[in-house]
């Protein structure tokens, strides 16, 4: 999962910090890199119940889209 799609998920990097518990600055350091450490990835999937990774999966494939929509 890439910072960009957790992004998505979120909405902000201050809302991504407070799900998990850790500082602003943690996260600003994903954002530069744009990876998230595997550890926060494995703590995302296993919070989120089948209905839930299913609207994710939705969620990160419009940001996908638009992506793509956007260089073409």
């Amino acid at each position: 999962m890439t910072f960009d799609e957790l992004l998505t998920v979120y909405g902000s990097q201050a809302e991504i910090a407070r799900v998990y518990g850790i500082s602003r600055a943690s996260v600003n350091r994903w954002a530069k890199t744009g990876n998230v450490p595997e550890l926060r990835v494995l703590q995302f999937e296993r919070t989120q119940s089948p209905a839930q990774a299913r609207q994710t999966r939705k969620q990160l494939q419009i940001a996908a889209a638009r992506r793509w929509a956007e260089k073409g």
